[in-house]
């Protein structure tokens, strides 16, 4: 990896020799490498929020907490990047994305501007449509962002008779699009414990027209055993909700 780093130094340096100074662009590089580590921060601390709160960050400035939980303080989090605001743009979080961190000072410069924008040294982020996207690779993560999509806003945390069809949480289940008779739950998609979402059971409903088209059964995660209401068994694969017989 640092030989990899010193070849991509080198490289900058024969290419721009008359533009600027080795020494100035290794600190762009090395710059450009931290802005791009922090939103690989700032990309994990809004997958372990959406796992621990049922709910997407309103804003960036709720990551950022004195315990550390997530990115702890602001000032510890940009020390390492001298001269942030003359080169780069504040971190701003707008849904699944935040905005591009290069300033003109740095983004005319059609290398550096391709290696931030590349993969480099991205793993959970990616750059598209002049933005820097998250990557959620945790299932469970991936289904409650889908379901806190449709809801527009976190899962109700517990679940209310008078919110019928918002999905919610109730004794650690997850209720999907639940109806009430007399105040309890009576109906539902899904319900499942939460420790128990990626391998099931899952109970859904028996409506088997709602397997297919209702896309909260999408984010299933393939191999999960699943329950219908009526006992009947099934299996979630690539091609869909399967029957067990």
């Amino acid at each position: 990896m640092i030989k990899n780093i010193f070849l991509l130094i080198f490289s900058f340096h024969i290419l721009y020799a008359d533009l600027t100074d080795f020494d100035t662009r290794q600190i762009a590089l090395q710059d450009i490498k931290k802005v791009v580590q922090n939103e690989e921060s700032i990309a994990r601390a809004y997958e372990q929020y959406i796992l621990d709160k049922y709910d997407i960050p309103s804003s960036i400035s709720v990551l950022f907490t004195a315990t550390g939980d997530y990115l702890g303080v602001k000032t510890d989090f940009l020390s390492s990047i001298q001269d942030f605001d003359t080169k780069f743009t504040s971190f701003s979080l707008n849904n699944d994305s935040l905005s591009y961190a290069l300033k003109n000072t740095l983004s005319n410069d059609s290398a550096l501007k391709e290696l931030y924008e590349g993969n480099t040294f991205r793993k959970k982020t990616y750059f598209r449509n002049n933005k820097i996207y998250f990557i959620l690779e945790d299932a469970f993560a991936k289904h409650l962002y889908n379901l806190i999509k449709q809801e527009t806003q976190g899962l109700l945390n517990p679940c209310v008779s008078t919110s019928s069809g918002k999905s919610c949480i109730y004794n650690n289940h997850v209720y999907v699009k639940p109806t009430y008779t007399s105040g309890i739950i009576t109906d539902f998609l899904l319900n499942y414990h939460i420790d128990k979402f990626k391998t099931g059971p899952i109970i859904i409903t028996s409506n088997t027209a709602y397997h297919i088209t209702k896309t909260e059964f999408n984010s299933i995660p393939k191999g999960a055993l699943l329950y219908d209401t009526t006992g009947a068994k099934y299996v979630k694969t690539t091609l869909g909700i399967e029957a067990l017989k």
